[in-house]
């Protein structure tokens, strides 16, 4: 029967972390222009921040999902850290309602959601572009809804395992040893809320008092905190931030009312216990006002904090270079009125996108000396990133009611912008496989030499492309010409020279020469779509004004 009760709450968890992975994964696609502006008008007011919050943390039971939403949203841009901050503290609160009403039933929307899903895929709406990301979020939303049901259900069971009951009970006879117990159990489950739960069935069979019941109250808020931290340990940012934030909210809070206990119960001063007290006598009620208590102080810390602690955030969580690479130089809302100026602007973006090329081979000196460059391993990163806010923003573009001819620019565009990235993941595993130390004295020849070449030829590509002029993707498309036998040759060449290859150096011999000539017709396939305008720029510039 243990077993079944901690099977279910890792498998909840298992849920909730694929649901929650999903659903980030998703929330870029379904960034759009009017969801962005929508964001930032509903952040701009602190009461209806607050009340997203609460309404976020009610439905989740779960400040960890909020958390990692919020850092979806503010690495996506949708969010600024000032604006994501009462929604995050408010959601806080919002997980009070579990407490406050002991057991929540979602159970019926948690089968409808499900069934919802399900039905979208029976429809095929799966496989619509224009649906895909909406129906992928509804089945990420019932999986962490189902994460969350399998977790309760387990937390409820959990209470009546006898040697849970026995460590709460004899821990909770010291205040220290209480409040690790809450911080730990809170770790564990992901959740203060549900350590908050186990605590009210033993308050409710009077296992313990209202003193032992508030440090570990105490200790499962600081545990969130910790938790949640804990979600956020590989990310960097404004994710940090966020998560950083909530450490600190939780543990000040904490800090607030814990000199009211000690004063209380060292003095006899009636301070919170009292006032518990005086509200309701009954042991399940005093817990969860303890747990909400928890939770409005760290808001009231997040309110009378919120200047200093921001820039202590960005301190103790500075941008990344990746992350600072990763934001658009060209790219603002504002340009998307004005197509000529937003076509230009995704020209120089894409162009920036394509000079980190030759970087997957360790090649930059041919970058400006004001750029800031991704580091070798971060390059496809980067990259992608870039490539879907250029995507978002071609797309953007196109619901502005663009005229026909704008709209075919913006589709060659997108015909760049999708090759671009194919030849950046074509790259990141070539100079992956290049860079592999070799046993036969041929093929490490062979490397270096595919190296240099591809290397020269991206820079050439990149002086093409920087330039849009025809003469050079003239010559762009020269370079790149059908190289089928070339690399044949090398292919014999190699294995005539050193018979006795390995099969792992045979192996990787054909892989760097198809990779070679997958990114060579790449390069040759976004130069002719360079050309279609480069041959006609007074046509271009025609269709572009509209």
């Amino acid at each position: 029967m243990h077993a079944d009760v901690f099977a279910s709450i890792l498998a909840g968890l298992g849920l909730f972390f694929i649901g929650i992975k999903s659903i980030a994964a998703n929330l870029s696609q379904l960034a759009g222009r009017s969801l962005r502006q929508w964001v930032s008008r509903s952040t701009d007011s602190y009461l209806l921040s607050a009340l997203i919050g609460m309404a976020a943390g009610a439905l989740t039971q779960s400040t960890n999902a909020i958390t990692v939403i919020l850092m979806s949203l503010a690495k996506a841009d949708l969010i600024t850290l000032p604006q994501a901050a009462p929604i995050l503290v408010w959601a806080n609160v919002g997980t009070a309602a579990l407490v406050l009403l002991v057991a929540i039933d979602i159970h019926l929307f948690v089968l409808a959601i499900t069934a919802i899903a399900g039905f979208c895929y029976y429809l095929n709406l799966d496989r619509s572009p224009r649906w895909r990301p909406i129906v992928a979020a509804i089945f990420a939303i019932s999986l962490l809804f189902l994460g969350l049901e399998l977790m309760r259900n387990g937390a409820h069971e959990l209470r009546d395992i006898d040697w849970v009951r026995e460590s709460l009970m004899l821990a909770a006879q010291w205040s220290v040893s209480a409040f690790l117990v809450g911080c730990g159990l809170a770790v564990l489950a992901q959740s203060s809320a549900t350590v908050t739960v186990i605590v009210i069935a033993m308050a409710s069979a009077h296992l313990l008092s209202l003193e032992q019941c508030m440090m570990t109250v105490f200790g499962a808020s600081v545990g969130s905190g910790i938790s949640t931290y804990m979600v956020a340990s590989s990310m960097t940012g404004a994710s940090r931030q966020l998560a950083i934030l909530q450490v600190i909210v939780k543990v000040l809070g904490i800090a607030a009312l814990l000199p009211l206990f000690i004063v209380e119960r060292a003095f006899g001063v009636p301070l919170l216990a009292h006032a518990i007290r005086f509200i309701t006598n009954d042991p399940s009620k005093q817990v969860a006002l303890v747990y909400l208590a928890c939770q409005i102080a760290a808001v009231a810390v997040q309110g009378i904090f919120d200047k200093p602690l921001l820039p202590l955030l960005r301190w103790l969580a500075p941008p990344s270079a990746e992350e600072s690479v990763s934001k658009p130089r060209y790219l603002y809302d504002q340009a998307l009125s004005e197509p000529e100026t937003a076509l230009a602007l995704v020209d120089r973006e894409q162009e920036r996108v394509f000079g980190f090329l030759p970087l997957h081979l360790g090649v930059a000196d041919h970058l400006d000396g004001g750029e800031a460059f991704p580091e070798r391993g971060t390059v496809l990163s980067v990259a992608t990133t870039l490539d879907e806010t250029i995507s978002r923003f071609l797309h953007d573009l196109a619901d502005t009611g663009a005229s026909r001819d704008v709209l075919e620019l913006i589709a060659n565009r997108q015909a760049r912008n999708n090759l671009l990235q194919s030849i950046h993941e074509s790259l990141h595993d070539l100079g992956a496989a290049l860079s592999t130390p070799f046993e036969s004295p041929a093929m490490q020849s062979l490397s270096t030499n595919l190296s240099e070449g591809l290397a020269a030829l991206l820079l050439a590509a990149d002086e093409a492309v920087k330039s849009g002029d025809a003469d050079d993707l003239a010559i762009l498309r020269q370079l790149t010409a059908d190289r089928d036998s070339l690399v044949d040759q090398l292919r014999r060449r190699v294995i005539a020279a050193d018979k006795m290859l390995s099969a792992r150096d045979q192996q990787t011999l054909y892989t760097i020469t198809s990779q070679f000539e997958l990114a060579v017709w790449m390069l040759r396939r976004y130069g002719a779509l360079m050309s279609v305008e480069a041959a006609a720029p007074e046509e271009a510039l025609a269709a572009a004004t509209g």
